[in-house]
């Protein structure tokens, strides 16, 4: 008997038995391990497939060229050259409400261009564009849109109506609209709502008329000088 169990047992079947075993015994421990380490990666916080994003040959957009939250930017390689924005210095976000209270952040804009032929032939093209239909090729008011049974009415937006108006408050209506007046300025970009500006000032106006100062905006009002006893000083006479 003891002859036939050690034939079994060397027997071509008995050897392929042993090794499916172990082949299943390999699979099931390597199992094991694959849900064991996945759990560790979970408990630790970090999920297991974001570990191939850093073998490179494996990692192909997974990173955007675009910063993450703090990082460092990077240093501008050597020999390179400071560039100006051909757009200018754009001012920054501000709303119909810094209109209405007088902003000196907004009323107090500098225009950066000057009324040369090209930039009034470019305020030209783009008041006809964006301003006629309801202002009028003149600035009345009077535009195709406006009458009886059509848009209510238009302010008049020529030379003689805008110069008690500053630069930066033409600008800002133009930027963010005003009243019954929507914004423009997702239709016209920041050199362009000057070039109008500039374009508005002279429209209308006498040929040969001299060249129009914009007002500028009101410095603020200084506090009356104290007296030791902290109340108004008085005027000094002679």
């Amino acid at each position: 008997e003891s002859t036939d169990n050690a034939q079994e047992k060397n027997s071509p079947r008995s050897s392929h038995r042993r090794r499916k075993g172990r082949s299943w015994a390999h699979l099931a421990l390597a199992g094991l391990m694959g849900v064991g380490a996945a759990g560790c990666t979970d408990l630790a916080g970090y999920d297991i497939d974001m570990l191939w994003g850093y073998i490179p040959m494996l990692s192909t957009m997974r990173w955007s060229v675009a910063p993450r939250p703090y990082e460092m930017p990077r240093l501008p390689a050597e020999g390179s050259i400071p560039a100006v924005n051909p757009r200018g210095d754009v001012p920054p976000p501000f709303t119909q409400i810094d209109l209405i209270e007088g902003n000196v952040e907004v009323i107090g804009l500098e225009n950066p261009l000057q009324p040369t032929p090209e930039v009034l032939a470019r305020g030209q093209q783009l008041y006809t564009q964006h301003c006629y239909a309801c202002h009028g090729s003149e600035g009345a008011g009077n535009g195709p849109v406006v009458g009886p049974g059509k848009f209510p009415f238009a302010p008049a937006s020529d030379a003689a109506a805008v110069a008690r108006y500053s630069d930066g408050y033409l600008y800002g209506i133009i930027r963010v609209g005003r009243g019954l007046m929507p914004a423009y300025g997702d239709r016209s970009g920041h050199l362009d709502r000057w070039a109008m500006v500039l374009y508005m000032r002279q429209l209308g106006a006498p040929a040969g008329a001299p060249a129009f100062q914009a007002p500028t905006a009101a410095p603020p009002e200084q506090p009356a000088p104290t007296t030791a006893t902290g109340t108004a000083a008085e005027p000094q006479t002679p």
